[in-house]
């Protein structure tokens, strides 16, 4: 069955047509070259040329399956393509660059990669970053191949055009067109580093490490996610973003962040008067490591911070995005402001852990099993996942039962002990009931992989 337009849509398409064949009409009796029947030929005229353009530097990719020993004498690539197959887009053809999504990539050392005309190649992983999404292909051709260019996103502007080319559903070398309907959208709850494009132009399944480009032909995003409740509602990885990640990926295999060492949250009204800020853009600090970056700088819990390197902090993801933009090692001012009074410390970055403490301040609940969850946000999934479990592990004890048992920040609880749990009320009454000396079974959905993980009670 296919999905209704919704009326909203259906008007303004419907008025759209309306407007344009009136000047077609009107101008046929003037002139076969004048108004509204040139617009339209001059509009089409550049939208094929954009997709000649576009569409041989976006690439399939699905995972390398080698041949069976007894398939031998034939080439795998004769065989029928996954269905889980994305996208992904050549940066640089001379050398063999290929952008896409880190969870198209995920666990994976070598990818499938159809050219656009259905050339194949085995390519190579050369990284992956997760708090982004981002993983860099490489392939070994002969020739150069075909590629498109990054460009600003830091210029995009709310009602600009943009196409959106990729594989939905396999349907290879798909373009279609919209416009950019939001900027650095974040709480999408689909990476660490979100300042998401959101864009009406139609993305779907297997679209994911496809491109988002301007009418000039540059990227300008990423594609990465949908909203799946709502209709044209996709996400797409700044460009600008998307530069950054990469050249690390490519250099150092790795993305290397700046860590500054404290829990956060947003400056709420009953926070600002608590603290005596005035101002609504900074974020609270809720709790400092012992022995980081920010404790050796002397902030301490109940501080606001309100910028970094004289740039406004105007949320917790902002912040998190900022320190991150930053190398290891660099020093950093913040402006706070503590009871009432503002000052500036200077801030020497280290590196990221690879387990990140989680910020636990002084009287938190500490969960018997060593772990919390949240409940997802509904529909907001990645776009080559189908329906997901809606209750997520948001905070991890260090040292508990959880971390211990295998559990890991952002896996998807869909069953306690073989009952099935849809939200976060349902799974706290779930296991509520089990009682004290009773391990607990959990099923675990990671990655679109299954588990199954067993942790004593």
């Amino acid at each position: 069955m296919r999905n209704r337009p919704n009326r909203k849509s259906c008007s303004f398409i419907v008025f759209f047509v309306f407007f344009i064949s009136v000047f077609v009409v009107r101008d046929a009796f003037a002139g076969p070259a004048s108004g509204g029947l040139k617009i339209l030929q001059e509009l089409e005229s550049a939208f094929v040329s954009l997709a000649e353009q576009t569409r041989p530097a976006v690439v399939s990719l699905s995972p390398y399956v080698p041949p069976f020993p007894e398939e031998k004498k034939r080439s795998s690539f004769d065989r029928p393509r996954p269905i889980n197959s994305a996208s992904g887009v050549i940066i640089d053809g001379k050398r063999g660059y290929i952008v896409t999504n880190s969870h198209v990539v995920r666990e994976v050392d070598r990818i499938e990669v159809r050219l656009f005309g259905g050339k194949k190649f085995v390519g190579q992983v050369v990284g992956q970053d997760e708090d982004t999404d981002l993983a860099v292909v490489k392939v070994d051709s002969p020739d150069s191949l075909p590629s498109a260019e990054l460009g600003d996103s830091g210029n995009l502007r709310v009602g600009q055009l943009v196409v959106a080319v990729g594989n939905p559903y396999g349907l290879n070398d798909t373009l279609t067109s919209g416009i950019i309907s939001g900027l650095n959208r974040e709480n999408i709850n689909l990476s660490k580093y979100e300042d998401f494009i959101q864009t009406d132009a139609s993305i779907n399944p297997g679209n994911s490490g496809g491109p988002l480009l301007n009418i000039r032909g540059e990227i300008v995003g990423i594609n990465t996610a949908i909203i799946n409740y709502a209709q044209n509602i996709g996400f797409a990885i700044p460009s600008n973003v998307v530069k950054s990640v990469v050249r690390q990926l490519i250099e150092f295999g790795e993305v290397k962040r700046g860590w500054l060492g404290v829990g956060i949250e947003p400056l709420s009204p009953e926070i600002s008067r608590k603290v005596a800020v005035k101002t609504e853009e900074g974020v609270y600090v809720n709790s400092v490591f012992e022995g980081e970056p920010a404790f050796r700088a002397g902030i301490r819990t109940g501080d606001v911070i309100l910028k970094i390197g004289g740039e406004p902090v105007s949320s917790p993801g902002s912040l998190i995005r900022m320190i991150g933009s930053i190398h290891p090692g660099q020093k950093v001012r913040l402006d706070i402001v503590r009871a009432g009074e503002m000052k500036s410390l200077t801030v020497e970055l280290s590196s990221r852990k690879e387990k990140e403490r989680v910020p636990v301040t002084p009287g938190d609940f500490m969960p018997p099993l060593g772990f919390e969850v949240d409940e997802m946000p509904a529909g907001h999934e990645r776009l080559d996942a189908g329906s997901r479990p809606k209750v997520v592990v948001s905070k991890i004890v260090p040292g508990g039962v959880a971390e211990k048992g295998g559990l890991v920040l952002g896996d998807l609880i869909s069953s306690v002990n073989d009952q099935d749990v849809s939200d976060k009320k349902q799974f706290q009454e779930v296991i509520g009931k089990i009682k004290k000396g009773k391990s607990v079974s959990l099923g675990v959905l990671r990655d679109l992989e299954v588990l199954s993980l067993i942790l004593p009670n």
